[in-house]
């Protein structure tokens, strides 16, 4: 014997009330879900996924990453990158001479390059307190390729080989230590004597030069 059950028939209100509301559903996951994957866009876009992002380098670091490859260092001078490696624009230069009046010394000189190199000069100083006619008691150096004679086509070499040859061959014609270039000049025994003193640890004319030999 078969019982009819009534089943009541929604209202087309009702109806338009379902669909309405499970639509609603979806579009709220979508959202959601939309939501979900633009944070791990923007989390992968800052680094924060696990992708490291790149430094778009300066047009001074490629040419100065170019210059250092390129290096042609001879067993008397190296390199050093006292902010690491990453950091290109400020090196160190330590040049030991084994000829002439520096003969055994050691002496460092920090490179700060521009972002804009080689269209300007690097900056160079020496950071060895040095009796020496081309560089102060401050450091500055008297390069003519580091002032009026740079010119975009020099190098990292071209400022070295420089560096190098004002230890083999002071120039007193062009000083930034008058009274160095004065002795040298008149009395060449008398620098040669202040020259060896001053890289033992002594005082010359007052100023004391720490050991550096």
């Amino acid at each position: 014997m078969y019982i009819c059950k009534y089943i009541p028939m929604r209202s087309c209100t009702e109806v338009q009330q379902l669909r309405l509301g499970s639509y609603k559903q979806v579009l709220h996951s979508m959202i959601k879900l939309f939501s979900v994957k633009q944070k791990q866009k923007e989390a992968a876009a800052d680094g924060v996924s696990g992708t490291v992002s790149t430094k778009k380098q300066s047009p001074g670091e490629l040419r100065v990453q170019k210059d250092i490859s390129e290096l042609n260092l001879s067993k008397t001078t190296s390199i050093s990158f006292p902010n690491g490696k990453d950091d290109l624009l400020n090196f160190e230069i330590t040049i030991r001479p084994d000829e002439g009046y520096y003969m055994g010394g050691t002496f460092v000189f920090s490179f700060n390059i521009s972002p804009i190199y080689p269209h300007e000069a690097p900056k160079v100083k020496c950071k060895t307190k040095v009796y020496h006619p081309n560089i102060d008691l401050e450091g500055k150096v008297c390069l003519n390729i580091l002032r009026e004679d740079w010119k975009p086509v020099l190098s990292i070499n071209s400022i070295i080989y420089g560096l190098q040859y004002l230890f083999l061959d002071p120039n007193p014609d062009d000083p930034l230590n008058q009274e160095a270039a004065d002795v040298l000049k008149d009395h060449p025994k008398q620098f040669e004597a202040s020259v060896k003193r001053s890289m033992a640890g002594g005082y010359i004319n007052a100023h004391y030069f720490p050991r550096c030999i």
